[in-house]
This record gives structure tokens, sequence and C-alpha cells, in this order.
């Protein structure tokens, strides 16, 4: 299915954004250092029956970082409200994983208003899971990243079962577009520490839940993992059972159709209209 592309002006950086199919809006934010089509086949499936909305995150690939940085992540969730208000004038219901979970969770919070749903899948959060051996391997990565950033993000994937996990038949990860080490270099300058700087707290999410949705999910590979633990805190101070999802932590390229499947139960599940 084809993508029709777009531009939006953010604080002096261009973001760029696709969409795909109609219907009631759907955003996904990527994971690491995701563009808009490394979801295609996720986006694809969904658009059958919703406008679907993805992008490339401020400073990488075909979008400029504007000279704003630090980088921070309401700066990406404010982003991230920007390309909602240049597609749709509807409440979206958001998928994030990863990084594009905690952006989404920041959007929840800060914008309530642009979110009627937020399925946030292993959101990255020592605010809410402190684990101080795993905070001591950030540090090398951190450290890695100043010297060579293609091992930094091999060290930094085996700590979320990057490759480890099964992949769906036939799943792939869209075309690249951008340039690897340009988007890696940005990452780790920008996106990485952000990550770990952001304070975004329980209590916050817990407010904005009482008018958007908020689903904490996790991967059925992941269990155990950081990243899963902090879903699991999400969910129980949130109120609800953890949702499972299929594969791990990079579920949204890795089974894009058995996790569509899963997105459209819980959509209908929360009717079309969660407010």
């Amino acid at each position: 299915m084809g993508a029709l592309q777009g531009t939006i002006e953010a604080d002096g950086a261009r973001l760029y954004y696709e969409t795909r199919g109609e219907g009631p809006p759907v955003l996904i934010i990527q994971g690491g250092m995701g563009e808009a089509g490394a979801t295609e086949q996720l986006a694809d499936e969904l658009a059958r029956d919703n406008q679907v909305i993805s992008y490339d995150r401020r400073g990488l690939s075909r979008s400029t970082d504007g000279g704003a940085v630090p980088i921070t992540m309401a700066r990406h969730a404010d982003d991230a409200a920007l390309v909602l208000s240049a597609a749709t004038t509807q409440p979206a219901r958001v998928i994030g994983a990863s990084i594009g979970a905690l952006i989404g969770l920041h959007l929840a919070v800060r914008h309530t208003d642009r979110v009627s749903m937020l399925v946030a899948h292993e959101p990255p959060m020592a605010s809410l899971v402190l684990d101080h051996e795993r905070e001591a391997e950030l540090d090398k990565v951190a450290a890695a990243a100043t010297v060579d950033v293609r091992a930094a993000i091999g060290h930094m994937a085996s700590l979320t079962g990057g490759g480890q996990d099964s992949v769906q038949e036939g799943a792939r990860s869209g075309p690249l577009v951008g340039d690897i080490d340009e988007n890696l270099r940005w990452f780790f300058a920008q996106d990485f520490p952000a990550v770990r700087r952001s304070a975004l707290s329980a209590d916050e999410i817990v407010a904005a839940a009482n008018t958007t949705t908020v689903i904490a999910t996790g991967g059925v590979e992941s269990r155990g993992g950081w990243e899963y633990r902090c879903a699991q805190k999400l969910a129980r101070r949130l109120d609800h059972d953890l949702v499972e999802m299929p594969g791990g932590h990079n579920s949204l390229v890795s089974h894009p159709w058995a996790l569509a499947v899963e997105l459209k139960r819980l959509f209908m599940e929360t009717g079309p209209d969660e407010r």
C-alpha cells in the first residue's frame, strides 16, 4: 500500500511524516532509530481500516534536527502532537514501542486531547524500575558510542534481546532511507541520553489515564527483561493486567500481522471513542 508523504515545521525542525489508509487515525511511534517506513508491514495491515500515520523522529533520516539540542522526551512528544495536527483533526490511537512508547506516554501527559488511546509497548523507564546493573551496562554503551556507534548499538541490542526473538514468516523492516551511521551518531548523542534523563512519573501517567486510555504491553518473548518489567510496573499502576503481545521488544517489526490482530482486538474492546 502506497503512503502519502508530507512535512511539517516544528520549532525550527522539518519533520517528515507519511499516512496510509482512511478511517480513525492511528499513530505509530518507532522504537530505536526506526524510520517512518520501518513498520510498513504493520502500517499496511492497520491501514485496511484506519488512517495510519508514522514519521521520522527529529534528527533522523528525512527529519532535520532544527538545532534544538539537547533533545528531550517532551520535545519529541510535542513533535508527535504537531504531526498529528498536520494529519488529522481527530484524537488518535497511538502505538509506541521502546523509546516510541516513552514518547507516547509523554504525549498522553502533555497533549491529552490528541490521544484517545495509547498502547505503550515496553517503555524504558528507570523512574518505574531502577536496575543498577542495567544502568552500569548502559554507561558502557554510552562510552562505547563515543568510539564506535555500531559496537554500541550491538551492545544495546544484547540488553533488549535484539536478534534473539523469533520473526513471523515474511516479516521485515521497511527499506532503510537514511544513513545508518549518521542516525546512530544522532541517536547516541541525543535520544539515548534523553531516555535516560526522562523523569516522567507513574503518577503523571495515571492522571492522564483518567481521560485517555493507556494500555501497557510486553512481548511474550521478553518476559523477565527490564523493559518488560517496566511495562508490568506501569500496568499495575494503571490498575490493569499487563497485555502480552506476540514476539519480544521489537514486535512491531518482527510480528506485524500477529500484532495487528491483537491491536485490532484492543481497538474493538475500547470502542470507537475511548474517552
